[in-house]
């Protein structure tokens, strides 16, 4: 009785109803799991600090296996969405969002200083064969295969980033459902599918005007002029292995740089 009560209230946790959404025909258990987890967060249905259930309640909430939950909540650390410690179980991030290790800096509201949770809500594979500051880094190819992605985050207007690669290094990336690829360190997966290490990045900042054809694309919109960070990403032999773009409104967000980071303001 007491199992089938808890199976029960299981049924009726607000994570179930996320799940139901985000499992589709040809969706993976382990993206369906990350994205009913980020919906939640993103909502404030779990606010940051708060404790998320124990995994082996998430596998009864969710509806499968302890590996899967595993693997989504090993996905939404590396991108700093949550806080997992041994024995303290996992937390929803509230000082370290997007950490250091995706972009080398992080968010910070203008309004009251305090960092920002921003949840990817659209992703986009595309293959571009324009020459541009890309190929600049990356050398003359054919094509490169483009990845768009735009953020958003509560009170603040949504911000986008373009990341460009060799599609020579990265067969079969871009396969599949993109969703994938929501809620996704991809700087993680480079290295551990491609074996591309990340071993520095160079960056610069500059301010543009909003209304440009990249921005409207990414569906970045403000009355205000927008960072557009510019990053060149190499490997331990100095060799390239992406480089990314990102615009971002600068009336909402301050950019906080991590001590690490190898940057240069233009």
């Amino acid at each position: 009785m007491a199992a089938r009560e808890q199976m029960a209230g299981a049924s009726e946790h607000p994570l179930s109803a996320y799940m139901v959404e985000a499992s589709k025909p040809g969706r993976t258990k382990r993206t369906a799991a990350r994205l009913a987890l980020s919906a939640a967060m993103r909502d404030g249905t779990l606010k940051p600090g708060d404790m998320l259930p124990a995994e082996t309640e998430l596998t009864s909430i969710l509806g499968v296996s302890l590996g899967t939950v595993q693997a989504a909540l090993r996905q939404l650390q590396e991108i700093g969405a949550i806080v997992r410690r041994r024995g303290d179980g996992s937390r929803v991030a509230s000082t370290e969002p997007l950490t250091a290790s995706v972009w080398h800096f992080r968010f910070i509201s203008r309004r009251d200083r305090r960092p920002i949770h921003p949840a990817s809500e659209m992703i986009e594979f595309s293959d571009i064969d324009a020459p541009g500051l890309w190929s600049d880094f990356l050398g003359e190819k054919p094509r490169f295969l483009r990845i768009s992605r735009r953020y958003s985050a509560p009170g603040c207007s949504a911000f986008g980033a373009d990341m460009y690669l060799d599609p020579g290094l990265v067969p079969g990336l871009a396969d599949g459902d993109p969703d994938e690829w929501k809620m996704v360190n991809i700087r993680t997966q480079l290295e551990s599918r491609y074996n591309l290490v990340v071993a520095g990045t160079i960056q610069s900042v500059d301010l543009i005007a909003s209304g440009g054809a990249d921005t409207e694309r990414l569906g970045v919109r403000t009355d205000g002029p927008i960072y557009q960070i510019n990053a060149e990403t190499f490997g331990p032999m100095r060799q390239p292995i992406y480089f990314q773009r990102l615009f971002v409104p600068a009336n909402d967000y301050v950019l906080s740089f991590s001590s690490g980071a190898v940057s240069q303001g233009r």
